[in-house]
């Protein structure tokens, strides 16, 4: 932080400093006169005498006095301060290809042990809440505290046909945000027109955050990059997470055999788009380390003006404190 970004909520109280050389010049004189210095003799000179110790203490006040003017002035900063997550939003693809074994013991399975222990590490006072999606999203857990409530729903999903993500990002939105903020019902009746125009962007919500786990594979209406860009309107980042190996592997049903990749295009596209992250997950050593990081990432740190008067009175103390010890110790007086 430089002394030119500090803002003053009172810049008037900064007049007091024009009176700091009247004090250091009353001083001088106070300690010529003391000692019975030669009027002949410069300031310079005195200051720079060995014998003058005392200015030591006198300056470390005049640091002080110095310090406690500014604080007069309600000086103000733009700073870091850190910012709670207070809901996440987990999104879990549950549609058939997630059954794919390519990252042990299923896809589907090594997602639920991360997810599992992504829980564990959060703070019990964030609320976590789980969307399962398939040919639908449904809201299996709303955003809660009680962590052995979500633990059950996540043992509940199971496997479906079909794969809308869109879906999936659509109901997340309408779990965190504020009633109204999402036209769920004509997004999922296919209704929802995406404005054509340009609208600002809300400001990130640093309070809420969507992860998604999928291998990619959205093939179901709402359009997946129509909803994220929904998100990013919302200010709402998605991190998403990306289950299985770019080589895939065979899945096979009533006689038909179908090879399934992961799809990390899509994902990557969902995070880009809503200022987010994506990470990839080959294995379930990674996807747990994944978690580990995730767990870190999502508590934001946000940039706000903040008053910090505080400091330069702490500061102002600091100085005249050492400065009057020293002051006693060497003369038995404060200056």
């Amino acid at each position: 932080m430089k002394l030119s970004e500090i803002a003053w909520i009172w810049p008037q109280m900064l007049w007091l400093l024009c009176f700091l050389p009247l004090l250091v010049i009353l001083y001088i004189q106070q300690r010529r006169q003391r000692a019975g210095t030669s009027s002949s003799a410069t300031w310079i000179t005195q200051l720079a005498t060995p014998q003058r110790t005392g200015y030591g203490s006198a300056s470390l006040i005049l640091l002080g006095i110095i310090a406690m003017t500014l604080a007069a002035a309600r000086p103000q900063a733009v700073i870091l301060v850190p910012q709670r997550v207070d809901a996440v939003m987990l999104v879990l693809d549950t549609s058939g290809s997630m059954r794919a074994d390519d990252v042990s013991p299923s896809r589907i399975e090594a997602a639920k042990a991360a997810i599992r222990g992504f829980i564990e590490q959060q703070p019990i006072s964030m609320k976590v809440g789980l969307v399962s999606v398939a040919a639908t999203a449904v809201v299996a857990q709303m955003p809660t505290t009680d962590r052995e409530a979500l633990l059950s729903a996540l043992d509940g999903v199971a496997l479906q046909r079909g794969s809308a993500l869109g879906a999936g990002i659509a109901v997340a939105l309408a779990a965190v945000l504020p009633p109204g903020s999402i036209p769920l019902q004509a997004i999922l009746n296919s209704e929802y027109k995406e404005p054509t125009s340009p609208e600002t962007a809300a400001a990130i919500r640093n309070s809420v955050a969507i992860v998604m786990l999928s291998d990619g594979a959205g093939n179901m209406e709402p359009d997946t990059r129509t909803m994220a860009r929904l998100a990013a309107r919302q200010g709402v980042r998605i991190y998403t997470v990306g289950i299985g190996t770019v080589q895939g592997a065979v899945l096979r049903s009533q006689g038909m055999a179908m090879r399934v990749r992961l799809e990390e295009d899509l994902l990557k596209l969902i995070a880009t788009e809503t200022s987010a992250d994506y990470f990839g997950a080959a294995s379930l050593t990674e996807l747990h380390r994944v978690y580990e990081t995730m767990g870190k990432t999502i508590v934001f740190r946000q940039q706000r003006q903040t008053e910090i008067t505080g400091a330069f009175l702490l500061v102002a103390a600091l100085f005249l404190g050492l400065g009057s010890a020293i002051g006693l110790i060497r003369s038995g007086r404060v200056i």
